[in-house]
Parts: structure tokens; sequence; C-alpha cells
């Protein structure tokens, strides 16, 4: 559900470089949070990344890298969004978007989206009437499947050859619906959701303690009541053990057997355990992706921590979200040193993470 009062203010960039406001913000959201920028869609290119065949935790990786690798720029801009267990790529010409921010003298660095992230999303076959221009989509269970601009209406000939482009599918109509006036979906969290990266270093850290002391309670608690039941447990397993070892004739036998037990359960653990050291492959493989190299890595007990340039901080929404979807990490959690210039992103190492090979 969208909070109005957290939306931050909305703005779209024409081709002409033309700027226009359409949503001043919430009261909170407008002064709190970075503005977005929606990219007109011709200056905008989107492509959609089959990632359903791959493993469910490396489907986000698989589709940056390609974001970076595909681009049809020599500098380029993109955006992910999610089109069922594939991915929709959204990519824009960053020296072009800047060449026209700059020109209009646009201080506050805003967060760049495709304006059709910002539309409710479809059901099947559409046209949407745009300020500049007209839009073809493909819509499949709420995932936009293909998108094609146009600067005139689509007549029979431009929508049929659309229609072919999309093979798969065989229930289009065969005249070109008519075009629809979409209304701002402030509820798509592809385009409006709150980012990491838009708090400030005071806000996150009050956002952190309270989350931490909120967390200390609960875990608490709960520790409170397996402990009662944990004991409990324990001393009626004590008494039925004690039973059934007075009544085996081989008490030697049964506790050597326990003690071969014991160490092989102890040895199982330790296999499968996955420590910082063995973990800090996978984190180094992430930040590959995104394009970033660590200058210092420290491996504690549970924890794994990296230090950043500071221009990092660009790319931590990003980063964070490969790092917990890797299923390596947990918890993880940025901070920045201004004193360094440095951005350091600690994270907690799963006992048991998934090894680095595919999936079966």
């Amino acid at each position: 559900m969208q909070l109005d009062f957290l939306t931050p203010r909305v703005e779209r960039l024409s081709a002409d470089g033309a700027i226009d406001v359409v949503h001043p913000g919430g009261r909170l959201g407008g002064s709190l949070r970075r503005p977005i920028l929606l990219l007109a869609r011709d200056l905008c290119a989107f492509s959609l990344f089959p990632s359903a065949a791959l493993p469910r935790s490396r489907r986000r990786q698989a589709a940056a890298l390609h974001a970076r690798l595909g681009a049809p720029y020599v500098q380029s801009g993109s955006a992910l969004s999610k089109a069922g267990d594939d991915f929709g790529v959204w990519w824009w010409d960053a020296d072009r978007v800047e060449a026209l921010l700059s020109a209009k003298d646009v201080t506050a660095r805003p967060l760049i989206r495709p304006e059709t992230l910002a539309q409710p999303r479809g059901e099947s076959w559409r046209i949407v009437r745009l300020k500049q221009g007209y839009e073809a989509q493909l819509w499949a269970g709420k995932a936009l499947l293909a998108s094609a601009w146009r600067r005139d209406r689509y007549d029979a000939a431009a929508w049929s050859a659309f229609v072919r482009l999309q093979r798969a599918e065989t229930n289009a109509p065969e005249a070109p619906p008519a075009p629809a006036d979409l209304p701002l979906a402030l509820d798509n969290r592809e385009a409006f959701a709150l980012a990491p990266v838009e708090l400030t270093r005071e806000q996150m850290a009050l956002a952190a303690g309270g989350a931490t002391a909120f967390a200390s309670l609960c875990f608490a608690a709960f520790l409170a009541g397996q402990g009662h039941e944990l004991a409990k447990d324990t001393a009626r397993v004590e008494a039925e053990t004690a039973e059934i070892r007075a009544a085996t004739p081989r008490a030697a036998a049964v506790q050597n057997l326990d003690a071969s037990q014991k160490k092989l359960v102890a040895y199982r653990q330790i296999e499968e355990r996955t420590g910082p050291l063995s973990a800090a492959g996978a984190a180094i493989g992430v930040l590959a992706l995104q394009d970033l190299t660590p200058t210092a890595l420290n491996a504690e007990t549970e924890m794994l921590s990296v230090t950043l340039d500071y221009e990092a901080l660009d790319k931590i929404a990003g980063l964070i979200a490969d790092l917990e979807g890797s299923g390596y990490f947990h918890d993880v959690r940025p901070r920045t040193d201004a004193s360094a210039k440095t951005l350091v992103v600690e994270m907690k190492v799963r006992e048991a993470a998934p090894p680095l090979s595919p999936e079966l």
C-alpha cells in the first residue's frame, strides 16, 4: 500500500529536454526522499531477459549482468522489472540524459525510471497514449513481456508488425486496440518503492537502532520461552536415556557407539557449515557483477565485511539485493565512513549456504 505522505517528487523528462512535474510529492516524501525522474518512453529501450531456467537465487544477478553487458549504448543506464520468472531490462543513453539534465541545471540527483514502470499493470495487449507518441504493450500475468514505441498512432500495419514479433502469442486482436490514457500508479513498487540509497546516514542509523532494539526484545522473549521448554524436554530425555541404558546388558558398547555417533554428527556439522572465509569468494563475485572492487575485506566469526570506495553508494540498493539473493548472506547493512570516504558493507553468513555451482 502506497502512503501518499511518503511519495517522492515525481518529474518527467522528454526527449526535447522539457521537465514536467507529475507529482509534487507528499509532506515527508517530497523533502526527505530523492526525487524520481521518469524518462519518456522514446528515450528508453526494452528487452525481456528469460531467466526461468536459472536457479531462483541467481536470476537477478544474471539479469543485472545482461543489463551491463548487453547495453545498446556506450554509457548506459539500466533498470530491472520483474516479469514472472523472467526480468524486463530497461536501458537509456546515460550521456544524453545527463546532458539534458545539465541544460536544466538540475542540482538534486534523481532516481531515474522509465515512464512505463509508473503505469498501472496490464493484463494482455494494449496501446498507451503518452505525452509524446504511443506505446504498444503485451502483458501476461501482470508481467510486461513486450513494449514498442512510435511517434504516430498505431495503424493496422504497425500493429501487425508489433504482433508478429511476439511469436509465442496467438490471441492478439487483428485491429489495434484503442489508445488508453493511464494515470500515475503510485503503488508500483518498481518505480516508487523506497530504496536504501535514499536514506541518509543519520536516518539509517536511527532506523537501525529502533529495529535492533525491537528485535532484541523479541529475541529475548523467544529465548526465555524456548529455554523453559528445553529444560523440561532435557529432563525427560535424560530420564528415558538412563532407563534404556540400565536395561542394556552391553553398556560399554553402547557408550562407544554413542561417542562415535556424536563424532559423526560433529563432523557433518563442520562440513556443512559455511564460514566467512569460504563465503568471501561469493561476496567478491557479487561485487564484480556491480563493477565494484573491495579495498579491504574482514572476516570474523559469523560476519563478513567489505570496504568499498564512497562512490559505490549509488549502487548499494542493487548490491544489497544481490548479496541477500545469493543465498550466502543475510542481514546486509551498509554504513559510511565520512572521514575515510569509504562505504563499509557488513553482512552475516548463513551456516549452510548453497554451493556456487548451479542448482539441479
